[in-house]
């Protein structure tokens, strides 16, 4: 079980996963106390609301006292009789709003309890003072049957004396908050239930976006190890064969030029090598930063004497080259970029044809698209190659493509180039032998008589 533990808290993605659920557990914990707080701060606003505007009708007051007194059997002095029968207070509704769970308690000037009780409070033991004047308080109160009750209760002056000791001064109306308390506490551990369940999600949640997180990591970092790897096995077999053509001129010491040029050549052959590895390898790196394409004007032209050029290199290879341009409008993309790419896909095409092959290459405009075609009839591509040769330094047929200085570089930068003009790649076969290349770029087109209008 340890060692379980520890291979689980070494993994990569496990501070990933600390973190959102570290978050997690922040974000519903604040839920969860600002819930319970706003609920506590609201529960009592409309009792204290209806306390205070209670407190506004004196009268009605001292009614509420004189029911409970007859409920419980007793009976207020002559004096207090007296205050409630003054013929000119209001007969009307009273103002706040009068329930079952309303109860008053009368005092004097001296803030003693006159109300001797309700038949369900023992309204003596309550002790009040002046502290309590004119503001909301929360009291435990102990019924007949020995349980506390929760009552929140005003204090008020009712402005009725007139000057006896014994006669009715304040007022303390309550109301009974027992069952607000239960149905609270009730809500609060259902929300903190709820809450709780929410967390042992999030626990899920954090392993899920801990391992989305990290895959990219991961597999960046693995792509970067097998480039690292794939170069070192591509620098090594030219620093081998430099290797042992040194050593070979320095067993001969007295050996001259002409004696010795079939090692020299040999060894500048694989240095010229080198020097186009390294080369495609900073192109790669660059790349990697992101490719922003310069967009300019490209005259249809271009292509033909891209063609042109193919041509050349095709007659000196002994191979045949059919280059087709239906491109008869200005369009406007990154002239550098797309040279690029339509050589990559040439000498792809070169490399891989035998002597008198030939090789088409096919540009139009299409919905506002370019289209490029690229046709051979070499040996073919595999299915089970076809998926990964714009894998870097992926080959099909290693001997064969070494021979002819290739590094499986070339694909890998063409699919990046792609990429940049949020085009696509695809390749397929030829029948009924050889491979086709298909691009498709995103480009706009201008026709050619308005531009040169715009340039007269």
């Amino acid at each position: 079980m340890l060692t379980r533990i520890k291979k689980t808290v070494g993994e990569d993605d496990f501070s990933y996963f600390i973190r959102y659920f570290g978050l997690f557990t922040l974000i519903f914990s604040a839920m969860t106390l600002i819930i319970i707080q706003v609920m506590r701060s609201s529960l009592y606003t409309t009792v204290d609301e209806n306390l205070k505007t209670l407190s506004q009708d004196p009268y009605s007051i001292v009614a509420i006292a004189n029911r409970d007194q007859r409920q419980s059997g007793d009976k207020l002095n002559d004096k207090e009789n007296d205050v409630m029968d003054v013929p000119n207070h209001d007969k009307s509704e009273p103002k706040g709003d009068v329930t079952s769970n309303t109860t008053v308690v009368l005092l004097n000037k001296k803030y003693e309890n006159l109300t001797t009780g309700n038949g369900f409070l023992n309204l003596k033991s309550v002790i009040f003072g002046r502290k309590l004047l004119n503001k909301v308080s929360q009291l435990r109160i102990t019924n007949s049957y020995g349980k506390k009750e929760s009552y929140r209760a005003y204090m008020t002056d009712l402005g009725l004396s007139d000057g006896d000791e014994s006669d009715v001064k304040y007022a303390v109306i309550m109301t009974n908050i027992s069952q607000l308390e239960q149905t609270s506490e009730k809500n609060e551990s259902q929300i903190a239930l709820v809450m709780i369940c929410f967390w042992g999600i999030s626990l899920f949640a954090s392993l899920f976006l801990a391992r989305l997180s990290v895959k990219p990591l991961l597999e960046s970092m693995q792509k970067q190890k097998a480039f690292v790897e794939n170069a070192s096995h591509e620098l090594r077999t030219p620093l081998a064969v430099l290797q042992n053509r040194l050593e070979t001129l320095f067993r001969k010491p007295e050996a001259t030029i002409m004696e010795s040029s079939e090692s020299i050549a040999s060894s500048l052959d694989e240095v010229r090598n080198m020097k186009l590895l390294t080369t495609n390898l900073l192109n790669i790196a660059r790349r990697d930063d992101g490719l922003k394409p310069e967009i300019d004007e490209i005259d249809p032209s271009f292509f033909d004497q891209t063609f042109s050029n193919f041509e050349i290199i095709a007659e000196e290879n002994a191979k045949v080259f059919r280059g087709e341009n239906r491109v008869d409008k200005i369009i406007s993309s990154d002239k550098i970029l797309l040279k690029q790419l339509m050589t990559i896909l040439y000498d792809n095409a070169l490399k891989y044809t035998d002597e008198d092959g030939e090789i088409g290459f096919k540009v139009q405009l299409k919905d506002k698209n370019l289209l490029i075609k690229v046709l051979d009839n070499g040996p073919g591509i595999p299915d089970e190659d076809k998926k990964r040769i714009f894998d870097r330094f992926y080959r099909v047929d290693k001997a064969r493509t070494r021979q002819k200085g290739g590094f499986g570089l070339g694909l890998s930068l063409a699919k990046q180039i792609v990429e940049a003009f949020k085009g696509n790649i695809q390749v397929r076969d030829n029948k009924p032998r050889g491979t086709i290349f298909e691009v498709k770029l995103s480009t706009k087109t201008e026709s050619r008589k308005r531009n040169r209008k715009e340039e007269k």
